[in-house]
């Protein structure tokens, strides 16, 4: 059976939205965890019921919202499994044990997510607060767990030398991308209350407009204090990815290996790029409306924090995609292409087949493109070149040599030719009359 394709945009982006989704959600599921349990032990220490109100309405909203979550988690299972099942497989035994992990953190995460949000009226305020501070704990472990796989799959370090599953989680940017990831669910949680909060204040009269006035408050100056921090994670992440890339082409220089792929060449000046210049925008917008809300106040400023709000949102989904695309076009950097198979000596590439003698029957030249995987890349979304128009650029020989073995930079970039000599003649002449 043919693997599905979807058109336009490709599998690459289809996937990468689905997961940006489910993420936005779960960023609130992490954030809104530690928001929630703040807001009440906030309002316990100063004897304020509104406090407490808010903490209540947030973990209600959550409760609601890890349904939506869920389905969300159902559908990058089930996308993985159609649209990438050989790289599930890589990618679920290299990281077995923080999956594994993840499972049981999410699964008490849910328990006491419903205990907290279950019992504000049945157990004394300091057992309540418990609970709420177990649901915050496994909501920042099941984002860091998560963020270590993420982490893997952009820059594998020391587990292209040693295979080990440690070295495959504990890789050169886990922390500072934990930090890079931590970091924004608390700021796009008290950042989507205060919009709430803002929109219900100008909704309402009397006290409950006083209430909603008050939280907004609250939220603004946690939201607008921590965007503040965001910068310093993004730039210690992005240093990080640099200096592990260098000392990668460094070691590798220094055992005359082949010349590795270059995630920080992706982001600033390959594929990633136009993700980072518009993240970069967004970023220094958000940061100017911050700062506005500082200089002018609460009641004039936010307006002006509230279009912070948004940049900031637009700004997670545009980092999202520049650390997603720094990767391309691998699913794991240096190691799996996107067609899913093997980089060529990678610790994780099976012995390379041995190429059969051609049988004389008949190929067809179309079955091949689709066989080795080639629309993988070449059909959108992965930054590959359509496959239009090539016999303006080849003739048959220097096409099949092309495809045979890659040059240049393509050569970081597509695999060899692992078929035979008969359906690489048949996929070249496919290709020349595309």
């Amino acid at each position: 059976m043919d693997g599905v394709q979807f058109p336009v945009l490709g599998n690459s982006v289809i996937m990468a939205t689905v997961i940006l989704i489910h993420v936005f959600f779960a960023f609130f599921a992490v954030g809104g965890s530690v928001l929630s349990v703040a807001a009440e032990w906030w309002g316990t220490k100063r004897k304020d019921e509104d406090y407490i109100r808010l903490a209540k309405s947030v973990s209600g909203f959550l409760s609601d919202m890890m349904k939506i979550n869920g389905v969300l988690g159902v559908a990058i299972v089930v996308l993985t499994i159609g649209l990438w099942s050989e790289f599930g497989a890589f990618l679920y035994s290299t990281q077995f044990w923080p999956f594994l992990f993840e499972g049981a953190v999410f699964l008490f995460l849910m328990i006491f997510a419903v205990i907290y949000h279950n019992t504000w009226n049945s157990v004394s305020r300091g057992l309540h607060i418990v609970y709420g501070l177990f649901t915050g704990f496994f909501a920042l472990m099941a984002g860091f767990l998560i963020n270590g796989i993420w982490a893997f799959m952009l820059f594998p370090g020391k587990w292209v030398e040693t295979g080990s599953r440690w070295d495959a989680f504990f890789n050169p940017i886990l922390w500072e991308s934990t930090f890079h990831i931590l970091l924004p669910t608390l700021i796009n949680a008290s950042l989507l209350v205060f919009l709430w909060t803002f929109w219900k204040s100008t909704k309402t009269q009397g006290a409950e407009q006083a209430y909603f006035n008050k939280m907004n408050l609250f939220t603004a100056k946690i939201g607008a204090a921590l965007l503040f921090l965001q910068p310093v994670s993004g730039l210690s992440f992005l240093w990080k990815v640099k200096s592990a890339t260098e000392e990668a082409l460094s070691t590798a220089a220094a055992k005359a290996a082949p010349p590795l792929s270059n995630p920080w060449q992706q982001i600033t000046d390959g594929m990633a790029t136009p993700f980072l210049y518009t993240m970069i925008t967004l970023a220094v917008l958000a940061m100017i409306g911050g700062t506005l809300y500082w200089v002018w106040g609460h009641e004039k400023g936010r307006k002006a924090l509230a279009f912070a709000s948004l940049a900031m949102f637009l700004a997670f989904f545009m980092g999202a995609f520049t650390r997603e695309r720094a990767r391309k076009p691998y699913l794991v950097w240096n190691t799996m292409y996107m067609n899913q198979q093997f980089v060529p000596g990678s610790i994780a590439a099976p012995p390379a087949p041995a190429v059969t003698a051609d049988s004389g029957a008949p190929v067809s030249g179309e079955q091949v493109l689709k066989d080795k995987g080639c629309m993988s890349c070449h059909g959108g979304g992965a930054g590959a070149p359509a496959l239009t128009g090539l016999s303006q650029k080849y003739d048959k020989a220097k096409l099949m040599s092309f495809i045979r073995q890659p040059e240049g930079q393509a050569a970081m970039m597509m695999p060899p030719f692992s078929g035979s000599e008969q359906e690489l003649e048949a996929l070249a002449d496919h290709l020349l009359t595309k």
